[in-house]
């Protein structure tokens, strides 16, 4: 391993910095509980996981309440089907466009191009997002 490459660009006074300005910035958002929240959906995007499978990830931005501006995450690999059902599903469920306009028709780019159209549609809307504790995992819902 080039240690002295990551140093360079990772390392440093600029790392240890970054990272102390992480942890202060850190203190000031508590976690969210459990519950319902009103946000904006800031990004939807099919993406990579760790594993390399295609996963659908969205962004939701807090805009009410004592949490107002933290994040809520959805992340669901996209596999074959439960996966694309489950994520199917939820996408449906935000009301973005026709349930019928939400679908994977076996093209992965086709499937980008939705969600980077269900984004855009999206502007402007508020969503009723809950999201619990399901053992390990946090769930997201469209409430």
């Amino acid at each position: 391993m080039d240690f002295k490459k990551w140093n360079e660009q990772f390392g440093g006074e600029e790392a240890k910095k970054a990272l102390k300005d992480a942890q202060e910035k850190q203190k000031e958002f508590s976690e969210i509980p459990d519950g319902t929240y009103v946000c904006t959906l800031e990004k939807l995007e099919l993406a990579e996981s760790k594993q390399g499978k295609p996963m659908v990830k969205g962004m939701f931005r807090i805009v009410e309440g004592s949490h107002k501006k933290q994040c809520i995450f959805y992340n669901q690999v996209f596999t074959r089907g439960f996966p694309q059902h489950k994520a199917l599903e939820f996408l449906r469920d935000l009301n973005v466009f026709e349930a019928d306009e939400v679908d994977f028709n076996g093209d992965f780019e086709d499937f980008n191009d939705l969600l980077l159209d269900m984004a855009e549609a999206a502007e402007g809307m508020t969503f009723e997002i809950e999201k619990s504790k399901d053992g390990e995992y946090t769930r997201i819902e469209v409430a």
